[in-house]
Protein backbone atom coordinates (compact mmCIF):
# COMPACT_ATOMS: atom_id res chain seq x y z
CA UNK A 1 0.00 0.00 0.00
CA UNK A 2 1.50 3.34 -0.80
CA UNK A 3 1.56 6.27 1.38
CA UNK A 4 -1.16 8.04 -0.94
CA UNK A 5 -2.91 4.47 -0.95
CA UNK A 6 -4.27 5.84 -4.64
CA UNK A 7 -5.40 3.52 -6.72
CA UNK A 8 -4.56 2.86 -10.55
CA UNK A 9 -6.41 5.04 -12.93
CA UNK A 10 -7.43 4.47 -15.98
CA UNK A 11 -4.35 6.38 -17.58
CA UNK A 12 -1.00 5.52 -18.34
CA UNK A 13 2.14 5.66 -15.76
CA UNK A 14 5.39 5.30 -17.54
CA UNK A 15 8.13 3.79 -16.07
CA UNK A 16 10.27 6.73 -14.84
CA UNK A 17 6.96 7.78 -12.47
CA UNK A 18 7.50 4.22 -10.99
CA UNK A 19 4.08 2.92 -12.22
CA UNK A 20 3.56 0.55 -15.54
CA UNK A 21 1.91 1.11 -18.55
CA UNK A 22 -1.95 0.39 -19.18
CA UNK A 23 -3.81 0.15 -21.71
CA UNK A 24 -2.27 -1.17 -24.96
CA UNK A 25 1.21 -2.25 -23.46
CA UNK A 26 2.12 -5.80 -23.75
CA UNK A 27 3.34 -7.65 -20.75
CA UNK A 28 6.14 -10.19 -20.11
CA UNK A 29 3.67 -13.10 -22.41
CA UNK A 30 3.42 -10.33 -25.02
CA UNK A 31 -0.16 -10.45 -24.05
CA UNK A 32 -1.73 -6.66 -23.94
CA UNK A 33 -4.24 -5.76 -22.07
CA UNK A 34 -6.85 -5.56 -24.85
CA UNK A 35 -6.52 -8.94 -25.47
CA UNK A 36 -7.72 -10.19 -21.84
CA UNK A 37 -11.73 -10.72 -22.23
CA UNK A 38 -13.79 -8.20 -19.78
CA UNK A 39 -14.32 -9.94 -16.33
CA UNK A 40 -17.62 -10.56 -15.49
CA UNK A 41 -19.78 -9.74 -12.04
CA UNK A 42 -18.46 -13.08 -10.69
CA UNK A 43 -14.84 -12.11 -11.52
CA UNK A 44 -15.28 -8.75 -9.63
CA UNK A 45 -16.52 -10.45 -6.63
CA UNK A 46 -13.88 -13.64 -6.26
CA UNK A 47 -11.28 -11.07 -7.05
CA UNK A 48 -12.26 -8.62 -5.00
CA UNK A 49 -12.50 -10.88 -1.90
CA UNK A 50 -9.20 -12.41 -2.37
CA UNK A 51 -7.56 -8.51 -2.46
CA UNK A 52 -10.07 -7.81 0.70
CA UNK A 53 -9.01 -11.29 2.71
CA UNK A 54 -5.09 -11.38 1.88
CA UNK A 55 -4.36 -7.49 2.02
CA UNK A 56 -7.62 -5.84 3.46
CA UNK A 57 -7.74 -3.78 0.68
CA UNK A 58 -11.58 -3.15 -0.06
CA UNK A 59 -13.41 -2.20 -3.19
CA UNK A 60 -16.94 -0.97 -3.52
CA UNK A 61 -18.93 -1.36 -6.67
CA UNK A 62 -18.18 2.31 -7.53
CA UNK A 63 -14.70 1.27 -8.05
CA UNK A 64 -14.76 -2.05 -10.17
CA UNK A 65 -13.48 -0.53 -12.76
CA UNK A 66 -10.16 0.18 -11.06
CA UNK A 67 -9.87 -3.24 -10.09
CA UNK A 68 -10.98 -4.78 -13.15
CA UNK A 69 -7.89 -1.90 -14.91
CA UNK A 70 -5.19 -3.64 -12.20
CA UNK A 71 -6.07 -7.56 -12.54
CA UNK A 72 -6.62 -6.96 -16.63
CA UNK A 73 -2.67 -5.27 -16.26
CA UNK A 74 -1.74 -8.33 -14.04
CA UNK A 75 -2.89 -11.28 -15.93
CA UNK A 76 -1.37 -9.98 -19.04
CA UNK A 77 1.89 -10.01 -17.63
CA UNK A 78 0.81 -13.50 -16.77
CA UNK A 79 1.46 -16.70 -18.53
CA UNK A 80 -1.98 -18.03 -17.74
CA UNK A 81 -4.79 -18.92 -20.43
CA UNK A 82 -7.24 -17.47 -19.03
CA UNK A 83 -8.72 -15.82 -15.76
CA UNK A 84 -9.92 -19.12 -13.63
CA UNK A 85 -6.21 -20.17 -14.20
CA UNK A 86 -4.85 -17.22 -13.10
CA UNK A 87 -7.35 -16.95 -10.12
CA UNK A 88 -6.45 -20.52 -9.24
CA UNK A 89 -2.78 -19.49 -9.32
CA UNK A 90 -2.85 -15.91 -7.31
CA UNK A 91 -4.88 -17.74 -4.63
CA UNK A 92 -2.42 -20.64 -4.07
CA UNK A 93 -0.20 -19.08 -1.41
CA UNK A 94 2.99 -21.37 -2.19
CA UNK A 95 3.06 -21.11 -6.17
CA UNK A 96 1.38 -18.11 -6.82
CA UNK A 97 2.95 -15.70 -4.23
CA UNK A 98 5.23 -14.13 -6.83
CA UNK A 99 1.82 -13.46 -9.18
CA UNK A 100 -0.30 -12.09 -6.08
CA UNK A 101 2.77 -9.46 -5.34
CA UNK A 102 2.48 -8.66 -9.35
CA UNK A 103 -1.58 -8.51 -8.56
CA UNK A 104 -0.85 -5.91 -5.42
CA UNK A 105 1.30 -3.89 -7.61
CA UNK A 106 -0.98 -3.48 -10.40
CA UNK A 107 -4.07 -2.72 -8.54
CA UNK A 108 -2.29 0.05 -5.76
CA UNK A 109 -0.51 2.97 -7.15
CA UNK A 110 2.68 4.75 -5.24
CA UNK A 111 2.45 8.08 -5.21
CA UNK A 112 3.94 10.42 -2.50
CA UNK A 113 6.56 13.17 -2.39
CA UNK A 114 8.65 14.29 0.51
CA UNK A 115 7.71 15.94 3.11
CA UNK A 116 4.18 15.58 2.04
CA UNK A 117 2.18 17.80 4.47
CA UNK A 118 3.24 20.64 5.38
CA UNK A 119 1.37 20.85 8.91
CA UNK A 120 2.57 17.76 10.06
CA UNK A 121 5.81 17.64 9.29
CA UNK A 122 6.22 21.21 10.84
CA UNK A 123 4.81 19.53 14.28
CA UNK A 124 7.05 17.00 13.78
CA UNK A 125 10.05 19.66 13.53
CA UNK A 126 8.66 21.83 16.14
CA UNK A 127 7.92 19.12 18.57
CA UNK A 128 7.89 15.85 18.44
CA UNK A 129 10.83 14.82 17.14
CA UNK A 130 12.45 17.73 19.63
CA UNK A 131 10.80 16.07 22.38
CA UNK A 132 11.45 12.30 21.41
CA UNK A 133 15.18 13.79 21.03
CA UNK A 134 15.50 14.99 24.63
CA UNK A 135 13.37 12.41 26.26
CA UNK A 136 15.57 9.41 24.70
CA UNK A 137 18.88 11.00 24.70
CA UNK A 138 20.05 9.27 28.21
CA UNK A 139 20.16 6.12 25.84
CA UNK A 140 20.64 7.69 22.32
CA UNK A 141 18.52 5.51 20.87
CA UNK A 142 15.30 6.23 18.41
CA UNK A 143 13.10 3.70 16.58
CA UNK A 144 10.50 5.41 13.96
CA UNK A 145 8.48 3.44 11.57
CA UNK A 146 7.25 5.12 8.27
CA UNK A 147 4.18 1.88 7.65
CA UNK A 148 2.64 2.17 3.70
CA UNK A 149 6.27 3.98 2.62
CA UNK A 150 5.57 4.02 -1.10
CA UNK A 151 8.61 4.49 -2.81
CA UNK A 152 10.84 6.18 -0.03
CA UNK A 153 9.88 9.91 0.10
CA UNK A 154 8.30 9.66 3.80
CA UNK A 155 10.98 7.94 5.47
CA UNK A 156 13.83 9.12 3.66
CA UNK A 157 12.77 12.80 4.62
CA UNK A 158 12.67 11.48 8.54
CA UNK A 159 15.81 10.71 8.10
CA UNK A 160 16.65 14.01 6.58
CA UNK A 161 15.02 15.92 9.48
CA UNK A 162 17.34 13.44 11.84
CA UNK A 163 20.52 14.80 10.25
CA UNK A 164 19.05 18.34 10.88
CA UNK A 165 18.04 17.89 14.30
CA UNK A 166 20.83 16.04 15.72
CA UNK A 167 24.26 17.14 15.37
CA UNK A 168 25.51 14.54 17.00
CA UNK A 169 23.46 11.70 14.67
CA UNK A 170 26.68 9.30 14.61
CA UNK A 171 26.52 9.11 18.38
CA UNK A 172 23.05 7.52 18.34
CA UNK A 173 21.52 3.77 17.77
CA UNK A 174 17.91 5.83 15.08
CA UNK A 175 16.54 2.60 13.11
CA UNK A 176 14.05 3.70 10.34
CA UNK A 177 12.12 1.25 8.77
CA UNK A 178 9.83 1.89 5.73
CA UNK A 179 7.72 -0.45 4.76
CA UNK A 180 4.63 -1.18 1.95
CA UNK A 181 2.85 -4.23 0.24
CA UNK A 182 3.50 -3.30 -3.32
CA UNK A 183 7.35 -4.88 -3.95
CA UNK A 184 7.67 -2.42 -7.11
CA UNK A 185 7.58 0.45 -5.10
CA UNK A 186 9.99 -0.98 -2.11
CA UNK A 187 12.49 -1.17 -5.10
CA UNK A 188 12.26 2.27 -6.29
CA UNK A 189 12.66 3.11 -2.38
CA UNK A 190 16.10 1.39 -2.82
CA UNK A 191 17.15 2.64 -5.27
CA UNK A 192 16.33 6.51 -4.13
CA UNK A 193 16.18 8.19 -7.61
CA UNK A 194 14.07 10.99 -7.73
CA UNK A 195 12.36 12.92 -10.59
CA UNK A 196 11.57 17.18 -9.84
CA UNK A 197 7.69 16.39 -9.12
CA UNK A 198 8.86 14.74 -5.89
CA UNK A 199 10.10 18.07 -3.99
CA UNK A 200 7.35 20.29 -5.11
CA UNK A 201 7.00 21.16 -1.13
CA UNK A 202 9.36 24.50 -0.23
CA UNK A 203 11.97 22.37 2.57
CA UNK A 204 11.64 19.80 0.31
CA UNK A 205 13.68 21.93 -2.13
CA UNK A 206 16.04 23.00 0.53
CA UNK A 207 16.39 19.58 0.94
CA UNK A 208 17.56 18.71 -2.38
CA UNK A 209 20.30 20.98 -2.43
CA UNK A 210 21.97 19.52 0.61
CA UNK A 211 21.03 15.83 0.38
CA UNK A 212 20.77 14.92 -3.43
CA UNK A 213 23.27 15.13 -6.16
CA UNK A 214 21.79 15.56 -10.04
CA UNK A 215 22.02 12.34 -12.23
CA UNK A 216 20.51 13.46 -15.47
CA UNK A 217 16.98 14.53 -15.02
CA UNK A 218 16.63 13.32 -11.90
CA UNK A 219 18.56 13.27 -8.44
CA UNK A 220 20.08 10.75 -5.76
CA UNK A 221 19.81 10.42 -2.66
CA UNK A 222 22.87 10.99 -0.78
CA UNK A 223 24.12 7.45 0.81
CA UNK A 224 24.60 9.09 4.28
CA UNK A 225 20.51 9.40 4.17
CA UNK A 226 19.44 6.61 2.10
CA UNK A 227 22.10 4.40 4.34
CA UNK A 228 19.83 5.52 7.81
CA UNK A 229 16.23 3.47 6.44
CA UNK A 230 15.93 -0.05 5.61
CA UNK A 231 12.82 -1.34 3.73
CA UNK A 232 10.89 -4.36 3.97
CA UNK A 233 7.30 -5.93 2.93
CA UNK A 234 4.75 -6.04 5.65
CA UNK A 235 1.45 -6.76 4.77
CA UNK A 236 -0.44 -4.63 8.21
CA UNK A 237 -3.83 -7.00 7.61
CA UNK A 238 -1.09 -10.36 8.89
CA UNK A 239 -0.22 -10.47 12.55
CA UNK A 240 3.50 -10.07 11.86
CA UNK A 241 3.77 -6.61 13.93
CA UNK A 242 4.98 -5.66 16.52
CA UNK A 243 7.59 -8.09 16.91
CA UNK A 244 11.20 -8.23 16.71
CA UNK A 245 11.22 -10.20 13.58
CA UNK A 246 10.08 -7.26 11.69
CA UNK A 247 11.85 -4.72 13.62
CA UNK A 248 8.20 -3.11 14.32
CA UNK A 249 8.54 -3.52 18.99
CA UNK A 250 9.32 -0.64 20.90
CA UNK A 251 8.62 2.21 18.42
CA UNK A 252 8.78 6.34 19.29
CA UNK A 253 7.21 7.11 15.94
CA UNK A 254 4.68 5.71 13.50
CA UNK A 255 3.69 7.29 10.21
CA UNK A 256 0.97 5.48 8.25
CA UNK A 257 -1.43 8.14 5.99
CA UNK A 258 -3.75 7.82 4.17
CA UNK A 259 -3.41 4.03 3.95
CA UNK A 260 -6.76 2.57 6.05
CA UNK A 261 -9.05 4.75 4.30
CA UNK A 262 -8.91 1.57 1.45
CA UNK A 263 -9.79 -0.76 4.68
CA UNK A 264 -12.95 -1.63 6.66
CA UNK A 265 -13.28 -0.21 9.90
CA UNK A 266 -13.05 -3.80 11.43
CA UNK A 267 -9.78 -3.98 9.60
CA UNK A 268 -8.40 -0.45 10.74
CA UNK A 269 -9.25 -1.03 14.23
CA UNK A 270 -7.62 -4.29 13.85
CA UNK A 271 -4.37 -2.40 12.75
CA UNK A 272 -4.41 0.29 15.19
CA UNK A 273 -4.95 -1.42 17.92
CA UNK A 274 -1.35 -3.38 16.79
CA UNK A 275 -0.07 0.10 15.99
CA UNK A 276 -0.76 0.96 19.40
CA UNK A 277 1.15 -2.06 20.98
CA UNK A 278 4.25 -1.64 18.69
CA UNK A 279 4.65 1.98 20.05
CA UNK A 280 6.65 2.92 23.38
CA UNK A 281 5.04 4.64 26.44
CA UNK A 282 5.10 8.22 24.77
CA UNK A 283 4.94 7.11 21.34
CA UNK A 284 3.62 9.11 18.51
CA UNK A 285 0.95 7.86 15.63
CA UNK A 286 0.70 10.17 12.53
CA UNK A 287 -2.17 9.68 10.53
CA UNK A 288 -3.66 11.07 7.54
CA UNK A 289 -5.89 13.72 6.92
CA UNK A 290 -8.33 11.49 5.71
CA UNK A 291 -8.51 8.29 8.10
CA UNK A 292 -11.33 7.16 9.86
CA UNK A 293 -13.12 8.06 12.84
CA UNK A 294 -11.48 9.67 15.73
CA UNK A 295 -13.49 6.87 17.65
CA UNK A 296 -11.08 3.98 16.20
CA UNK A 297 -7.77 6.13 18.06
CA UNK A 298 -9.37 5.99 21.45
CA UNK A 299 -6.91 4.05 23.27
CA UNK A 300 -4.53 7.10 22.36
CA UNK A 301 -4.24 11.12 23.28
CA UNK A 302 -5.08 13.63 21.37
CA UNK A 303 -2.61 16.48 20.46
CA UNK A 304 -3.92 19.30 18.60
CA UNK A 305 -1.38 21.27 16.44
CA UNK A 306 -1.90 23.93 13.88
CA UNK A 307 -3.89 22.09 11.18
CA UNK A 308 -3.36 18.62 12.06
CA UNK A 309 -4.05 16.38 15.10
CA UNK A 310 -1.94 13.58 16.20
CA UNK A 311 -1.89 10.99 18.24
CA UNK A 312 -0.06 10.08 21.34
CA UNK A 313 0.27 6.66 23.24
CA UNK A 314 -0.21 7.13 27.11
CA UNK A 315 2.46 10.15 27.84
CA UNK A 316 5.67 9.74 29.26
CA UNK A 317 6.58 11.17 32.80
CA UNK A 318 7.37 14.14 30.82
CA UNK A 319 4.85 17.36 30.92
CA UNK A 320 4.40 18.11 27.34
CA UNK A 321 2.63 21.70 26.03
CA UNK A 322 2.33 21.64 22.66
CA UNK A 323 1.23 24.14 19.92
CA UNK A 324 -2.60 24.66 19.89
CA UNK A 325 -3.24 21.99 22.97
CA UNK A 326 -3.25 22.23 26.26
CA UNK A 327 -0.96 21.53 29.18
CA UNK A 328 -0.73 17.96 30.53
CA UNK A 329 -0.79 18.02 34.06
CA UNK A 330 2.09 15.25 34.73
CA UNK A 331 4.75 15.00 37.66
CA UNK A 332 7.94 17.22 36.46
CA UNK A 333 10.90 14.91 34.56
CA UNK A 334 14.70 16.04 35.00
CA UNK A 335 16.59 14.94 31.95
CA UNK A 336 19.77 13.69 33.23
CA UNK A 337 22.51 15.16 30.70
CA UNK A 338 24.20 13.42 27.74
CA UNK A 339 26.75 10.72 28.13
CA UNK A 340 30.36 11.68 27.62
CA UNK A 341 31.24 10.18 24.58
CA UNK A 342 35.21 8.72 24.35
CA UNK A 343 36.85 10.23 21.20
CA UNK A 344 37.48 6.72 20.17
CA UNK A 345 33.65 6.06 20.27
CA UNK A 346 32.32 4.10 17.41
CA UNK A 347 29.92 5.76 15.43
CA UNK A 348 27.72 2.64 14.50
CA UNK A 349 25.94 1.68 17.63
CA UNK A 350 23.20 -0.03 17.48
CA UNK A 351 20.34 -0.91 20.42
CA UNK A 352 21.11 -1.44 23.71
CA UNK A 353 20.69 -4.90 25.07
CA UNK A 354 19.11 -3.33 28.35
CA UNK A 355 16.84 -0.72 28.06
CA UNK A 356 16.10 1.20 31.85
CA UNK A 357 12.45 1.92 32.43
CA UNK A 358 11.67 5.78 32.24
CA UNK A 359 11.60 6.04 35.87
CA UNK A 360 15.42 5.00 36.15
CA UNK A 361 15.93 6.66 33.14
CA UNK A 362 15.14 10.04 34.99
CA UNK A 363 18.43 9.45 37.67
CA UNK A 364 21.39 10.66 37.69
CA UNK A 365 24.17 8.75 38.44
CA UNK A 366 25.95 11.64 41.27
CA UNK A 367 29.68 11.61 41.25
CA UNK A 368 29.77 10.17 44.55
CA UNK A 369 29.09 6.81 43.16
CA UNK A 370 32.24 6.34 41.27
CA UNK A 371 33.75 5.86 44.55
CA UNK A 372 31.52 2.70 44.75
CA UNK A 373 33.32 -0.70 43.57
CA UNK A 374 33.75 -0.32 39.58
CA UNK A 375 31.94 -3.44 38.92
CA UNK A 376 28.71 -2.06 40.69
CA UNK A 377 29.30 1.21 39.10
CA UNK A 378 29.66 -0.64 35.37
CA UNK A 379 26.21 -2.65 36.03
CA UNK A 380 24.80 0.90 36.80
CA UNK A 381 26.34 2.34 33.95
CA UNK A 382 24.87 -0.27 32.01
CA UNK A 383 21.36 -0.30 33.18
CA UNK A 384 21.06 3.73 32.30
CA UNK A 385 22.01 2.89 28.82
CA UNK A 386 25.22 3.97 29.00
CA UNK A 387 27.37 1.89 27.58
CA UNK A 388 30.47 4.25 26.66
CA UNK A 389 30.55 5.07 30.09
CA UNK A 390 30.80 1.56 31.03
CA UNK A 391 33.21 0.38 28.86
CA UNK A 392 35.55 2.77 29.94
CA UNK A 393 35.28 1.16 33.45
CA UNK A 394 35.37 -1.73 32.32
CA UNK A 395 38.33 -1.43 30.48
CA UNK A 396 41.02 -0.51 33.15
CA UNK A 397 39.24 -2.78 35.14
CA UNK A 398 40.19 -5.96 33.08
CA UNK A 399 43.86 -4.68 32.96
CA UNK A 400 43.79 -4.23 36.82
CA UNK A 401 41.86 -7.60 37.68
CA UNK A 402 42.82 -9.65 34.19
CA UNK A 403 41.18 -12.53 36.02
CA UNK A 404 37.84 -11.01 36.78
CA UNK A 405 35.57 -13.15 34.54
CA UNK A 406 32.62 -10.81 35.32
CA UNK A 407 34.09 -8.01 33.98
CA UNK A 408 35.23 -9.42 30.88
CA UNK A 409 31.77 -10.73 30.58
CA UNK A 410 29.93 -7.00 30.80
CA UNK A 411 32.68 -5.42 29.13
CA UNK A 412 31.53 -7.75 26.18
CA UNK A 413 27.61 -6.37 26.86
CA UNK A 414 29.29 -2.70 26.98
CA UNK A 415 30.84 -3.50 23.52
CA UNK A 416 27.74 -5.27 21.86
CA UNK A 417 25.71 -2.17 22.64
CA UNK A 418 28.55 0.23 21.52
CA UNK A 419 28.20 -1.45 18.09
CA UNK A 420 31.73 -3.11 18.69
CA UNK A 421 30.97 -6.60 17.45
CA UNK A 422 34.75 -7.77 17.15
CA UNK A 423 35.42 -6.60 20.58
CA UNK A 424 32.12 -7.61 22.00
CA UNK A 425 33.34 -11.40 20.84
CA UNK A 426 36.63 -10.77 22.23
CA UNK A 427 36.02 -9.99 25.63
CA UNK A 428 32.64 -12.47 25.75
CA UNK A 429 35.25 -15.48 24.45
CA UNK A 430 37.56 -14.43 27.36
CA UNK A 431 35.21 -14.90 30.03
CA UNK A 432 34.00 -18.04 28.34
CA UNK A 433 37.39 -19.05 28.46
CA UNK A 434 37.86 -18.23 32.20
CA UNK A 435 34.37 -19.80 33.55
CA UNK A 436 32.48 -21.99 31.15
CA UNK A 437 29.32 -21.45 33.34
CA UNK A 438 28.71 -17.69 32.12
CA UNK A 439 25.51 -17.89 31.14
CA UNK A 440 26.19 -13.67 30.26
CA UNK A 441 28.74 -14.23 28.47
CA UNK A 442 27.12 -16.99 26.26
CA UNK A 443 23.96 -14.98 25.57
CA UNK A 444 25.83 -11.68 24.93
CA UNK A 445 28.13 -13.43 22.28
CA UNK A 446 24.92 -15.49 20.80
CA UNK A 447 23.87 -11.96 20.04
CA UNK A 448 26.21 -10.56 18.94
CA UNK A 449 26.60 -13.55 16.16
CA UNK A 450 23.22 -13.65 15.27
CA UNK A 451 23.43 -9.69 14.37
CA UNK A 452 26.69 -10.72 12.15
CA UNK A 453 24.88 -13.21 10.06
CA UNK A 454 27.21 -16.25 11.74
CA UNK A 455 23.72 -18.26 12.57
CA UNK A 456 25.31 -21.75 13.38
CA UNK A 457 27.11 -20.28 15.80
CA UNK A 458 25.09 -18.47 17.26
CA UNK A 459 22.53 -21.25 17.56
CA UNK A 460 25.83 -23.38 19.63
CA UNK A 461 26.32 -20.15 21.74
CA UNK A 462 22.34 -20.05 22.74
CA UNK A 463 21.98 -23.59 22.96
CA UNK A 464 24.18 -23.27 25.68
CA UNK A 465 22.46 -20.37 27.64
CA UNK A 466 19.01 -23.14 27.37
CA UNK A 467 21.72 -25.33 28.90
CA UNK A 468 22.71 -23.58 32.07
CA UNK A 469 19.37 -22.28 32.88
CA UNK A 470 16.50 -24.18 31.42
CA UNK A 471 14.19 -21.04 33.71
CA UNK A 472 15.28 -18.47 31.32
CA UNK A 473 12.89 -17.13 28.84
CA UNK A 474 14.91 -14.89 26.80
CA UNK A 475 17.16 -17.98 25.80
CA UNK A 476 14.63 -19.98 25.09
CA UNK A 477 12.90 -17.16 22.50
CA UNK A 478 16.60 -16.18 20.98
CA UNK A 479 16.86 -19.55 20.92
CA UNK A 480 13.31 -20.32 19.07
CA UNK A 481 14.56 -17.21 16.36
CA UNK A 482 17.73 -18.58 15.64
CA UNK A 483 16.18 -22.05 14.99
CA UNK A 484 13.78 -20.24 12.60
CA UNK A 485 16.50 -18.37 10.91
CA UNK A 486 18.42 -21.69 10.58
CA UNK A 487 15.10 -23.26 9.05
CA UNK A 488 14.43 -25.77 11.36
CA UNK A 489 11.11 -24.95 11.85
CA UNK A 490 10.06 -27.85 14.29
CA UNK A 491 12.50 -26.93 16.67
CA UNK A 492 11.59 -23.43 16.37
CA UNK A 493 8.21 -23.94 17.70
CA UNK A 494 9.52 -26.28 20.33
CA UNK A 495 11.41 -23.83 21.85
CA UNK A 496 8.95 -21.02 21.17
CA UNK A 497 6.43 -23.43 23.14
CA UNK A 498 8.83 -23.79 25.65
CA UNK A 499 9.29 -20.05 26.43
CA UNK A 500 5.28 -19.54 26.96
CA UNK A 501 5.35 -22.53 29.44
CA UNK A 502 7.74 -20.62 31.54
CA UNK A 503 5.82 -17.42 31.22
CA UNK A 504 2.45 -19.11 32.56
CA UNK A 505 0.84 -17.91 35.93
CA UNK A 506 3.31 -15.15 35.83
CA UNK A 507 1.34 -11.82 35.73
CA UNK A 508 1.43 -9.58 32.35
CA UNK A 509 2.66 -6.37 33.93
CA UNK A 510 5.48 -8.01 35.67
CA UNK A 511 9.03 -7.30 33.65
CA UNK A 512 10.68 -10.42 32.00
CA UNK A 513 14.59 -10.91 33.78
CA UNK A 514 17.12 -9.81 31.66
CA UNK A 515 14.79 -7.99 29.05
CA UNK A 516 15.19 -4.09 27.91
CA UNK A 517 12.21 -3.79 30.42
CA UNK A 518 9.60 -5.87 28.52
CA UNK A 519 6.56 -7.10 29.86
CA UNK A 520 5.35 -10.49 30.47
CA UNK A 521 2.27 -9.79 28.73
CA UNK A 522 4.03 -8.29 25.80
CA UNK A 523 6.25 -10.93 25.12
CA UNK A 524 3.65 -13.75 25.52
CA UNK A 525 1.67 -11.97 23.07
CA UNK A 526 4.71 -11.93 20.57
CA UNK A 527 5.33 -15.49 21.15
CA UNK A 528 1.69 -16.61 20.33
CA UNK A 529 2.05 -14.25 17.21
CA UNK A 530 5.10 -16.34 16.12
CA UNK A 531 3.83 -19.65 16.82
CA UNK A 532 0.74 -18.53 14.63
CA UNK A 533 3.12 -17.05 11.78
CA UNK A 534 5.51 -20.14 11.65
CA UNK A 535 2.65 -22.82 11.51
CA UNK A 536 2.17 -21.72 8.10
CA UNK A 537 5.91 -21.26 7.13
Amino acid sequence: MSADAMFRRDADLSPSSGGITSGSGAGESGRSTRDVPALGFGDYMRFSKLLLDRCGLHFSDSRRPELELGIRHAFAESTCADLDEYFNLVSDPQTGSVEMDRLVNAVTISETHFFRDQAQFNALVGTVLPRLIERKRPLRTLRLWSAGCASGEEPYSLAMLLRELLPDLEQWSVTILGSDINTASLERARVASYGTWAFREERAKTMRSRYFRPNGSRFDLAPEIRNMVMFRRINLVEPCYPSYETNTMLLDLIICRNVTIYFSEAVTRWVVDRFYDALTDGGWLIVGHSEPSIDVYRRFHVRNFPDTVLYQKSPPTAGLHMPGSKPVPLPPFQIPPPPVTAPNANPNQVHSLYTPPLAKQAQIISPASKEQDPLDLARELLEFGRSDDARQVLSKLVVERPGNVEACALLGKAHANLGNWGEAERFCQRAIEKDKLNLGAYYTLALVLQHEGRFPQALEAMKKVVYLDRNYVLGHYGLANLYFESTQIPQAQKSLDNALRLLQGKPDDQMVAGSNEISVGRLREAIIRQQQAWSTA
